[in-house]
């Protein structure tokens, strides 16, 4: 008898732990609200993340970006600091004593398609054929001048001048990306994608005033 007490109860625990095996884990209301906000990727969304535009560095096109940024109803911010530039100058090689000499040759680089304007050194008169902060637009006004057999005098030089980006407030890596997307589609070419932390490094040193939307206004 007592053996067949002990064959059976066994059995019961056998069926019990077989059965505990194929249920599903008891998880209370609060694990299941804190596994709830988990975001999909670990960090993602402790994160914040900002979005900020490329350097700019003609006023008129730095105005011109933020009225699109404002128009589409974007949070956008301006930011303004001094930075060192390379300065690509394409000039005439002569230089003129009477202003009349280099407006005469002025026009003739005009009439062959070429941006030029009047310089004065030294109550000397020049004639400017291109001043260009990107290599690739100064490699093209080169290849341009070498293609049409122009003598033309070439100089560089670090300038410090202002210079514009846009930014937004931070935001957790979805919402940012958003953003960014956002961002993309008003025509604003490779916005970045940064950490806060790393925007901090970059920008955090500038004064109040500098991230105060003082982006010059169009006219």
């Amino acid at each position: 008898m007592l053996r067949r007490s002990v064959a059976l109860l066994a059995l019961f625990v056998c069926a019990w732990l077989a059965w505990m095996a194929w249920q599903p884990p008891f998880i209370s209301a609060s694990a299941l609200s804190a596994a709830h906000v988990l975001p999909d990727r670990p960090g993602e969304d402790a994160v914040l993340w900002r979005v900020v535009t490329r350097r700019m560095i003609v006023p008129k096109a730095a105005a011109a970006m933020r009225e699109t940024l404002v128009g589409r109803g974007l949070p956008v911010i301006s930011l303004k600091r001094q930075e060192q530039v390379e300065l690509h100058a394409f000039d005439d090689p002569r230089t003129f004593a009477k202003r009349e000499d280099a407006v005469r040759v002025r026009d003739i680089w005009k009439k062959a398609g070429f941006e030029a304007e009047l310089i004065k050194s030294d109550n000397r008169f020049g004639v400017a054929l291109g001043r260009l902060y990107l290599a690739a637009y100064a490699q093209q006004l080169q290849r341009r001048l070498q293609k049409e057999k122009r003598t033309y005098i070439y100089h560089r030089r670090q300038l410090s001048i202002p210079t514009w980006r846009f930014t937004f407030p931070p935001a957790p890596y979805r919402q940012a990306k958003a953003l960014w997307l956002k961002v993309q589609e008003t025509g604003v070419a490779d916005p970045v994608l940064m950490r806060e932390s790393r925007f901090r490094l970059a920008f955090g040193h500038l004064p109040r005033k500098a991230l105060s939307d003082k982006t010059p206004v169009l006219r």
